[in-house]
């Protein structure tokens, strides 16, 4: 079966898979390893797309989405 998440990074305009996700929390372990930039989660149960911005100290934040 294929795991539920996808990881990616962004960076300049392009994107960039990092590997694949169980969970939330390990997609996020994911991307807190992966140092500061901005991230993309995607599901494929849902359809469903959540970006998170990294800063340099290692905290992630989701990035809410402009109405």
């Amino acid at each position: 079966m294929m795991p539920p998440l996808d990881v990616f990074l962004i960076r300049n305009n392009e994107t960039t898979w990092l590997g694949p996700a169980e969970t939330l929390v390990q997609a996020l372990k994911v991307v807190g390893q992966n140092g500061a930039g901005s991230y993309l989660i995607f599901s494929h149960q849902t359809g469903d797309k959540a970006m998170y911005q990294v800063d340099e100290h290692g905290s992630v934040r989701p990035v809410e989405a402009e109405s």
